[in-house]
């Protein structure tokens, strides 16, 4: 086994999201104030009404805002909506926004020509895709699949919107990892996090196959997995896999490098300026 790279002072945390009970972020910073984590990205979810989904939205909006230093804001959208999802795309790039967040499990296939249309849109607006892959937790009354979401229905819209960053959150997913290597070594602009439960678990059941990622497209992503534990459980299954000479990669350089590409975060002294106004 390789030597490990030491771990780097500050992290990035390149998946999470709020929680309904922290309505300003300050919840979450002090977490990440505790955690040594100096960015997070933050992202919509579908869950709940056509109301509560836009109240995400905008309380992921108003807090990447308000913090434009510590969070990177990403909104749900589902692309299945036309139009409608193409000007709340347009509405959300113009504060701010740089990143869009998919469920495919909801029933729809991403390289479905009917949602060509809402992904021609992301690349024009210069925006980056983090989508949901394999398993998503029964809701009752919805029949979500994770065969929709599997990387390999990315291959056609990675392909057409080269210059577009797509990220594939839990490494994929437990059936579609597999799918994951292929992209991430073969097209330049997919991206991997290894997000709880499932990027985990393909780090602890497949190392082998895990590490034939390439180190500069891992990022690592807590998912609501807090506290130095955790950090400590991904660094061993980290260096397992054969990225232990990667780890400041994966946990900082890798996503600083991507959203300081997009522009998705502002330098500190703009922050504290925007603050005082």
């Amino acid at each position: 086994m390789a030597k490990s790279d030491p771990m780097p002072r500050r992290l990035f945390d390149a998946h999470n999201h709020l929680s309904s009970d922290d309505p300003d972020g300050s919840k979450m910073i002090a977490h990440m104030d505790r955690d040594s984590v100096e960015a997070m990205v933050i992202m919509g979810l579908p869950f709940g009404s056509a109301r509560q989904i836009r109240a995400f939205n905008e309380q992921t909006i108003r807090v990447s805002r308000a913090y434009p230093d510590r969070f990177v804001g990403g909104v749900y959208l589902d692309p299945r909506k036309g139009k409608k999802a193409i000007d709340e795309l347009k509405r959300a790039r113009k504060r701010d926004i740089r990143l869009v967040k998919l469920f495919p499990n909801l029933g729809y296939f991403p390289d479905d020509r009917k949602v060509r249309p809402f992904f021609a849109a992301v690349a024009k607006l210069d925006m980056a895709v983090l989508s949901h892959c394999g398993w998503l937790w029964p809701q009752p009354g919805h029949d979500y699949a994770s065969y929709y979401s599997h990387p390999g229905r990315f291959e056609k819209v990675v392909r057409l919107f080269p210059d577009t960053p797509f990220i594939l959150a839990h490494m994929g997913g437990i059936a579609g990892f597999l799918e994951t290597v292929m992209l991430t070594t073969r097209t330049p602009n997919t991206y991997v996090d290894c997000s709880p439960g499932q990027g985990r678990d393909v780090l602890r059941f497949a190392p082998k196959i895990a590490g034939s990622v390439p180190p500069e497209k891992l990022m690592w992503g807590s998912d609501g997995a807090y506290g130095a534990v955790s950090v400590a459980k991904y660094r061993r299954l980290l260096t397992r896999a054969g990225f232990g000479p990667h780890l400041k990669k994966v946990f900082y350089q890798n996503a600083r490098g991507l959203f300081d590409k997009l522009g998705a975060l502002k330098p500190k002294k703009t922050a504290r300026k925007r603050t005082r106004k």
